[in-house]
C-alpha cells in the first residue's frame, strides 16, 4: 500500500515510478532493481495495480500496489 498526496477526482500530485516501487519493497524487506520492475507507464491514479517484476528469464511474479490517500 502507497500512500499519497491527491487533488480532485483522485488524481495523484505527481505519479509513482518503478523507482518508487523499488523503494517500496525495499522497506518491507524485498530488494529489487527498479529496472526489474515491468511499469508501462507511472501510476497517476488511486486504485490497485499488479506489476510484474523480472526476477529470473522465464520467471515474473506480481506484486499488488494499491494506491491510496495518505492519512
Amino acid at each position: 500500500t502507497m500512500g499519497v498526496k491527491v487533488g480532485e477526482g483522485g488524481k495523484l500530485y505527481g505519479s509513482i515510478t518503478s523507482k518508487e516501487i523499488a523503494e517500496a519493497l525495499a522497506r518491507r524487506g524485498i530488494v529489487v532493481d527498479r529496472h526489474k520492475v515491468d511499469l508501462d507507464e507511472p501510476l497517476k491514479m488511486l486504485g490497485t495495480y499488479k506489476v510484474a517484476i523480472k526476477v529470473l528469464s522465464g520467471m515474473t511474479p506480481e506484486v499488488t500496489i494499491v494506491v491510496e490517500p495518505k492519512g
